[in-house]
């Protein structure tokens, strides 16, 4: 017989619940209404308790009855461990505005640009004690879910998924062309317009190409990127005085709106849209707070769409 938990498996955990109330009420007739039990089904669970922990417990003073040293010693343990047992036993769940949590995440800088002001915004107030840790950006990221070094990725639709892994579309993105305010181009792009242009090219990723590449490389084209960055906001400072023109995403474009020397134009219809999505590993469906996180970004997906479907 495997003797690991020999005393656990002589017990009767229902015994451990009847003396937290014991230790509670200080009263036998108290403590038994609790438990639904006579005064002498009472007061034989307790004497069941006194064999199994080889002490008396609970005994009769001047006052009424008193927790022996013991006694409170085992009701410090019980206060501590019977919740816990209860959540094994039970559905556990995570209350954000209480409990700890640490979460990291990946993804390009156009989904965490429209996506973190939102969590920030209405995520974290809530979760006072969540951290959210996100890492770089890298083509080993999906990797990393399997590592367990990730939790989360966000990423677009064409990256190829494993097939063990769990994804959810979260919002759809079109595609603009920001120029210089002075640049004299028409309010939006045709193909050939596009492909004369010189463009500022942002990637993290030297050998993947970027969607527009690969929507132009489907119909046989390619642009001519003169300046490539990793980093959208340094592109959009590059921009001003030039005849440059930066590809950018219906959510980065909106920031681009917000400086007057910039202009934002409709890219070519040929440069078709995409959608963003989370991807997780499926160890981590039932976790209670992974559980909450993602429903929180799915939430956050679905107002993005309605916000980025009305004003583009």
């Amino acid at each position: 017989m495997d003797m690991r938990w020999k005393h656990l498996r002589q017990a009767d955990l229902n015994l451990l619940v009847a003396f937290a109330i014991f230790a509670e009420e200080l009263s036998i007739t108290a403590a038994g209404e609790r438990l639904f039990l006579s005064q002498p089904a009472a007061s034989r669970t307790l004497q069941r308790l006194q064999t199994l922990f080889n002490d008396d417990l609970l005994i009769r003073g001047a006052g009424g009855y008193q927790l022996t040293p013991a006694g409170v010693r085992l009701q410090a343990e019980l206060n501590r461990l019977l919740p816990q047992l209860d959540g094994l036993l039970g559905h556990p769940s995570f209350d954000p505005a209480s409990e700890e949590a640490s979460f990291r995440l990946s993804g390009p800088d156009n989904v965490c640009s429209a996506l973190c002001p939102l969590l920030c915004q209405e995520l974290l107030p809530s979760a006072p004690h969540v951290d959210l840790n996100f890492v770089p950006w890298s083509d080993t990221r999906i990797g990393d879910l399997d590592r367990g070094r990730l939790d989360i990725v966000l990423s677009n639709d064409d990256v190829l998924i494993p097939s063990h892994l769990r994804a959810q579309a979260l919002y759809q993105e079109r595609w603009h062309c920001v120029v210089w305010r002075g640049n004299r181009l028409p309010a939006r792009l045709s193909l050939e317009q596009y492909l004369a242009a010189e463009h500022i090219l942002v990637s993290t990723l030297d050998s993947v190409q970027t969607i527009p590449d690969k929507r132009l490389a489907a119909l046989g084209k390619q642009r001519r990127s003169a300046l490539r960055l990793p980093y959208f906001g340094t592109a959009l400072e590059c921009l001003p005085h030039t005849k440059l023109i930066l590809t950018a995403t219906s959510s980065m474009a909106r920031i681009a709106r917000a400086n007057p020397e910039l202009r934002v134009i409709a890219a070519p219809s040929e440069v078709t849209p995409f959608s963003f999505q989370a991807i997780w590993h499926p160890r981590l469906n039932s976790d209670p707070a992974q559980l909450w996180l993602r429903q929180h970004i799915f939430r956050l997906g679905e107002k993005l769409q309605r916000s980025l479907g009305a004003k583009g």
